[in-house]
C-alpha cells in the first residue's frame, strides 16, 4: 500500500532528491516549499511557509483531504547564517531558528496523530555536521543551535512516540553539492573542504538514499539515532 510522504524544502537539491527516492519506492510524495514550482521535482508541491502555523495547518489539511494521513515526514527545509553572535542580528537569529527548528516542530505536530492511528510512521530530520562540532563562523550561531536542536528533538520524539511505533531519526550531512554550497565564495568552500578527510562535497542523491533507507522497511530497529553523512568531517 502506498504511503503518503511529506518532504519540506522540497524545491532544493536535497529535498528534490529525497522526493525522487521516495516516489521511486512507491510513496505518494507531497513536497512543501515556499515555491510551487514543481518542474524538476518528482512530487506534488504545495506552497507553504513552515514558520507560520496557519500556513502549515492549511497545507497539511489539504494533504489529508487529497491523500489521507501522512505516515512519512522528512523535515528538510533549512537556511544558514554566518559570523558570530555579534554579527548575526536578532532578526537573522529568529528567522534561522524559525525555519530550521520551529518549522520542523510545527510540521511534526501535524502528523503524529495520524501516524498513531495508522499504527506507526517515520520521521527524519535533516540536521547538520554543525550540530556535532558546534558550528563556526562559517555556519553562524543560529544555524548550529537550530541543527543541534533538531538532533535533540529527534531523540525526544523517538522516546515519546516509541509506543506509537513512530520511528524518528536525524541525518547530519556535511558539505554536499547543492546550490547553497556553490553560493559560498570559493575561499570559504576551500576552508570547509580542508576539514573533510574524505571525498567532498557529497552527492545529494546518496544522502537521499540514506533518508529513504531510514523511511523504509529495513530500518525498523533504528530510532533516536543521528546518522553522520559527512565524509569523515566529524567522527563521534
Amino acid at each position: 500500500m502506498s504511503r503518503v510522504a511529506v518532504v519540506t524544502g522540497a524545491a532544493g537539491a536535497i529535498g528534490s532528491a529525497v522526493c525522487q527516492r521516495l516516489s521511486a519506492a512507491g510513496d505518494t510524495v507531497v513536497g512543501i516549499d515556499t515555491t510551487a514550482d514543481a518542474g524538476h521535482i518528482a512530487a506534488e508541491i504545495l506552497s507553504c511557509d513552515i514558520t507560520d502555523e496557519e500556513s502549515v495547518v492549511s497545507a497539511f489539511d489539504a494533504i489529508r483531504r487529497r491523500h489521507g494521513d501522512p505516515t512519512v515526514l522528512v523535515n528538510n527545509a533549512g537556511v544558514t547564517g554566518a559570523g558570530g553572535v555579534e554579527q548575526e542580528s536578532p532578526d537573522q537569529w529568529r528567522r534561522i531558528i524559525d525555519v530550521n527548528l520551529t518549522g520542523a516542530y510545527l510540521c511534526t505536530r501535524q502528523v503524529v496523530a495520524g501516524m498513531r492511528t495508522a499504527g506507526g510512521g517515520r520521521i527524519v530530520n535533516i540536521a547538520s555536521v554543525n550540530a556535532r562540532f558546534g558550528g563556526s563562523a562559517l555556519s553562524g550561531p543560529a544555524y548550529a543551535a537550530s541543527k543541534g536542536g533538531l538532533v535533540t528533538l529527534s531523540r525526544f520524539l523517538a522516546l515519546h512516540h516509541a509506543a506509537d511505533n513512530i520511528l524518528v531519526n536525524a541525518v547530519a550531512p556535511g558539505p554536499h553539492d547543492t546550490p547553497m554550497w556553490h553560493a559560498l565564495d570559493p575561499e570559504r568552500r576551500e576552508r570547509i573542504l580542508a576539514t573533510v578527510p574524505g571525498d567532498a562535497p557529497g552527492d545529494p542523491d546518496d544522502l537521499a538514499a540514506m533518508v529513504a533507507f531510514l523511511c523504509g522497511p529495513h530500518a525498523g530497529y533504528i530510532t533516536g539515532a543521528t546518522i553522520d553523512v559527512n565524509g569523515g568531517q566529524w567522527m563521534g
